[in-house]
């Protein structure tokens, strides 16, 4: 942490420019999110770095009475403050409220003085500093369960430049949140008709006429049906022409395994380790049978073989009667997630898991081999479509935390009219 202070700043510790610090309750709640003039539970997953997802709420019990000093009001600054190490600290501002939101135990709704604008101490406890000493603060047995406390908030160091400025610093980084928002606007429309269009080739498939009735409902007269067992055999062995190999982790987000593309280190072939990891090959589908939708399934599409836990099943077509991409898709289909869940083992939600046993007993349907490839190239120009735009606000991301460090830092110095 620099020590430097720019002409005209100061550095105070947060609670001087704080007029209120609120926490909430968690009571129990129902499952739906609250409508209409109802009041509901904000979800911590509502808070996210620069967006704030009202809809992301509970609605509340109906014999539950509510707070009124619970209630998020219009540019209140919400932070997490009690839940996994990643999902601790995040901040974002409420605007645009349209609803009756309160706050939930594992956050913290903030009200600045006159020594702040919200918007930027908003931006402010999003950067560096602010974040190392809530991290540096943060406690908990597992990193799955960490908080920090109120006095731990209330003195992280803010660098504090005089209104005018602060105001022309936030208005630069709004602009490109703007930006960011409205490239992920034309990425949520993409992925809406992707699934909308994923979901009639995979029950409908391209340009058919004639159907059957089957065990998996109405399908395309020319195609099969048979179990994900007939279709894949699960390898079980860690093997290599190499005595070493990459290791790559794999990573969750909305209940599917990412591609496994993120290196870790290069993984020396022990005896020992072989019993502790499985080698995958291109075009091999990789299942992690435990996450919150229990069968979360991906592709391997690298150019040579990596490893992963022993605790993931790797899936290896029998024959040439797969497409990967067309498989994948339909793995990662919502008729297959909620599927899982049917089949899932274990008492605690985070606990379920679906055992290959169980898996491989799934029908799925099987289209002729060329339908199959013709579906593949849709599937593609999709997934090129929505990864280009994900790789430019990747850009803009990049910009605004460049931003970040230059205005909130003094480091560039803004002009004031």
């Amino acid at each position: 942490m620099s020590s430097r202070v720019p002409e005209g700043w100061v550095r105070i510790d947060l609670e001087e420019g704080v007029s209120a610090l609120i926490s909430g309750q968690s009571p129990n709640r129902k499952e739906n999110r609250a409508t209409g003039d109802a009041f509901g539970i904000l979800k911590t997953t509502a808070i996210d770095w620069g967006r704030f997802d009202e809809k992301q709420n509970q609605e509340v019990l109906d014999d539950y009475e509510p707070n009124n000093k619970h209630l998020v009001l219009e540019n209140d600054i919400l932070i997490t403050k009690a839940g996994p190490t990643h999902r601790v600290g995040v901040v974002a501002q409420a605007r645009n409220l349209r609803s009756n939101v309160l706050l939930s135990g594992k956050m913290t709704a903030l009200r600045v003085n006159d020594r702040f604008t919200p918007d930027f101490l908003t931006y402010a406890l999003c950067q560096e500093e602010a974040q190392n000493h809530l991290k540096a603060n943060t406690t908990g047995m597992a990193s799955s369960q960490t908080n920090f406390t109120h006095d731990a908030l209330l003195r992280v160091p803010i660098l504090s430049p005089p209104l005018p400025e602060q105001k022309k610093i936030a208005s630069i980084l709004t602009s490109v949140d703007e930006v960011i928002e409205n490239t992920q606007k034309q990425i949520d429309k993409l992925q809406d008709l992707k699934k909308a269009t994923m979901n009639e080739l995979l029950t409908s498939g391209i340009g058919h006429t004639e159907f059957k009735d089957s065990e998996l409902g109405r399908i395309p007269k020319s195609w099969d049906v048979k179990t994900v067992g007939e279709l894949y055999e699960e390898t079980k062995h860690l093997t290599s022409d190499s005595n070493e190999m990459p290791l790559f982790s794999l990573t969750m987000k909305h209940g599917l395994v990412s591609k496994p593309d993120r290196y870790i280190r290069d993984f020396l072939i022990t005896d020992t380790s072989k019993d502790n990891y499985k080698s995958v090959r291109k075009g091999e589908l990789v299942m992690n049978p435990m996450n919150l939708r229990w069968g979360a399934i991906s592709a391997h599409y690298g150019k040579f073989d990596v490893c992963v836990s022993k605790y993931y099943n790797v899936l290896r077509g029998r024959d040439d009667q797969t497409s990967t991409l067309f498989y994948e898709a339909l793995f990662q289909s919502k008729r297959f997630l909620n599927m899982y869940e049917k089949i899932a083992i274990g008492t605690l939600e985070e606990k379920k898991r679906v055992h290959w046993s169980d898996f491989q007993n799934i029908k799925v349907p099987v289209p002729p081999m060329q339908e199959q490839q013709r579906m593949e190239t849709v599937i593609e120009h999709f997934l090129a479509n929505v990864s280009r735009v994900m790789d430019r606000n990747s850009k803009y991301k990049s910009l605004k935390k460049s931003l970040m460090q230059d205005l909130l830092t003094g480091k560039v110095r803004v002009t004031v009219n």
